[in-house]
């Protein structure tokens, strides 16, 4: 479809500022989009200051996973860093945005949240508590410059982050047009597990079964946790080759296929390590590895990121042998929440017996004529679907 213009929305067509920054101070607080090339010392100090002491969440929202996604796979011109700040400069929260013409394929402007496809998780780094603030000073500021846009969209928030929540809460208070425009569950660990025991119970003989079939056919079945700093080159090797030697290989999909990802991995896998964020292990037998996996632990929550296997193997089912030993040491680490990271309504798991809600959120933005034209499009848009 063709993207409305500014005449048939009746609106200021001025443009979004396109300069380093834009700054608008709304209360004791400012917003600055910031181009993420031109970033500061002082910009990159206070961007990590933050990530030290922002409210759990969100591992992949931290500066060291963010600026590497950035780096590597972000492409679009209009990509913006929306950090809101206090008088001193210190950073209150950050999220990065674009500037898309649709939401799907309805042609409704908007500033969307932007994240890697290797970040599973949309929500802003946002100081712990300051939640409500940050968006207030967000929406205020989008508010005053909207330019060609009608609309914020916010993708894969989870429903029971506190961020997702203030947003909520926000728009109702202020009668601002909200609209869930995709949703989804995926299989976690939350802190008050539904545990299934029969399905547990049925899954564990079974992969008990395996482990024996495959230590027979190839040797001892063992776990290898690789904690220390110098594993760190060697598990990254072994695992984007393991990846390679698969189905993701031969469709040219794998992370060694494709040089931006495959940077982001090594990236964000020897900068996790180093911040003790990292947990990497391997499951070999005999002297054969045959599946790896990756994953972050940060403030009591867990999150899912890498793993392949032998797919040569496939029959004794390694990626679930694995799997099973990953929930263990979650489980012993006392993790509130463990995130699989999985796909979107990837089928129930007894591994991770609950499931994770989802969704990405549309929030109108600027005067109400314009927060009308919004909220009439994306009913629309709900009734074409």
């Amino acid at each position: 479809m063709k993207p409305l213009g500014a005449s048939e929305l009746a609106i200021d067509p001025a443009p979004v500022r396109r300069s380093a920054s834009a700054v608008c101070s709304v209360g004791s607080l400012s917003v600055a989009l910031l181009r993420p090339a031109r970033l500061t010392p002082a910009d990159r100090a206070h961007w990590a200051a933050l990530s030290a002491c922002a409210a759990p969440g969100n591992i992949f929202a931290a500066d060291w996973f963010m600026a590497s996604a950035i780096r590597h796979c972000a492409r679009d011109w209009s990509l913006r860093l929306a950090v809101v700040h206090d008088a001193s400069g210190v950073w209150l929260g950050v999220l990065p945005l674009t500037q898309e013409a649709q939401i799907g394929r309805w042609p409704v402007p908007t500033f969307h949240s932007w994240k890697a496809a290797n970040q599973f998780i949309g929500t802003p780094l946002v100081r712990a508590g300051a939640e409500r603030a940050f968006w207030q000073a967000l929406l205020d500021h989008l508010d005053r410059h909207p330019g060609l846009m009608l609309g914020l969209c916010c993708d894969t928030l989870p429903l029971d982050d506190p961020a997702h929540l203030a947003l909520v809460s926000l728009c109702a208070e202020q009668r601002r047009a909200l609209h869930t425009c995709h949703s989804f569950t995926r299989p976690a660990q939350l802190a008050s597990p539904a545990p299934d025991p029969a399905a547990r119970r049925k899954l564990d003989k079974r992969l008990v079964t395996l482990a024996r079939k495959l230590a027979q056919a190839h040797g001892p079945v063992r776990l290898v946790r690789h904690d220390h700093p110098e594993d760190c080159e060697p598990w990254l090797a072994a695992f984007l080759a393991l990846e390679r030697a698969g189905w993701k290989g031969r469709a040219a999909s794998a992370l060694a296929c494709q040089t931006a990802t495959a940077s982001l991995f090594r990236d964000v896998i020897r900068r996790s390590q180093r911040a003790g964020a990292a947990r990497l292990v391997s499951l070999s037998a005999g002297e054969k590895i045959v599946a790896m996996s990756s994953w972050f632990v940060a403030d009591g929550h867990g999150y899912g990121f890498k793993m392949a296997y032998d797919e040569s193997l496939r029959a004794f089912a390694p990626g679930r042998l694995l799997m099973r030993e990953v929930a263990g040491i979650a489980q012993g680490e006392g993790l509130r929440l463990f995130d699989t990271c999985a796909a979107p309504d990837a089928p129930a798991d007894p591994l991770w017996p609950d499931r994770r809600a989802f969704a990405t959120q549309a929030v109108a933005i600027g005067g109400r004529a314009r927060q009308a034209v919004f909220d009439r499009l994306m009913r629309a848009r709900r009734l074409a679907r």
